[in-house]
């Protein structure tokens, strides 16, 4: 486009950034040639705004600019809410520019691109399941938090990777805790003939055993995160309190 009193002629390749209003749903808008060539020396000329003085000429084809598979005008994308266990239709095709929109990379370097119970080749943009997964690729534990891409740093990713592991290792010793110890009770009578002392009777023993239940794991593994914690700089420190507490919250008593 260019002024009508201007000489100098400028093509411009149009690109809609308007994801979620667009009608199409596209965020790549392809502008096709006019029958003309671009080079002829006399240009179809159609005033679109007199006001601004604005005026088309002629229309150059767009290159093609990376994009989300969905998005993709060489291949027909089919949309479903979370189906993961195989591509639908041809969503595995890709073009050179496809990125997957979980991992925010290219297509062809997804290593889940169609594996079974994952297929990201799937994924989009109108669908809950699938930003929910693509904001725990991005933010990785951070998502607990709701915190925007761009106000994740790197003192917040270092918080979520000593929280992340935290997690994982609270795990496991809340499981143990969950499942508890058997142990013979303090004094228990042997029934047996002959009878025998306290603690010697198999039989009996193995009768009265009784399962207790130690949160002594979990509160010492804690105890040493929350003073890891205390060390760290004090974004990191936020989220790890933040999210241990909001792991402990969810503990519950088995013996009740």
């Amino acid at each position: 486009m260019r002024p009508l009193k201007k000489e100098k002629e400028q093509s411009i390749i149009l690109i809609s950034d308007d994801e979620a209003e667009s009608t199409l749903g596209n965020s790549v808008l392809l502008v096709d040639p006019l029958e003309k060539p671009a080079l002829e020396e006399e240009k179809s000329e159609e005033v679109v705004d007199e006001e601004c003085e604005l005026v088309v000429t002629f229309c150059k084809q767009a290159n093609v600019m990376p994009h989300a598979r969905y998005d993709c005008t060489i291949h027909p994308f089919e949309r479903m809410e979370c189906d993961t266990c195989s591509p639908l239709g041809k969503n595995a095709d890709i073009c050179n520019q496809c990125y997957c929109y979980i991992c925010d990379k290219l297509a062809s370097e997804c290593e889940n691109w169609t594996t079974p119970s994952l297929c990201h080749c799937n994924a989009h943009n109108k669908s809950k399941f699938w930003k929910d997964q693509r904001d725990f690729a991005l933010a990785g534990i951070l998502v607990m938090f709701n915190l925007e891409l761009t106000d994740i740093d790197a003192d917040l990713r270092h918080g979520g990777d000593l929280l992340l592991k935290f997690i994982q290792e609270l795990s496991v010793e809340y499981n143990k805790y969950l499942f508890g110890e058997k142990m013979l009770p303090a004094q228990y009578e042997c029934f047996c003939l002959p009878k025998f002392p306290p603690g010697q009777c198999n039989i009996c023993g193995s009768r009265s055993m009784e399962v207790v239940y130690k949160y002594s794991g979990v509160f010492a593994l804690v105890t040493r995160f929350l003073n890891q914690a205390e060390r760290e700089n004090p974004k990191a420190t936020a989220v790890m309190f933040l999210g241990a507490a909001k792991e402990i919250a969810h503990h519950k008593d088995p013996a009740l």
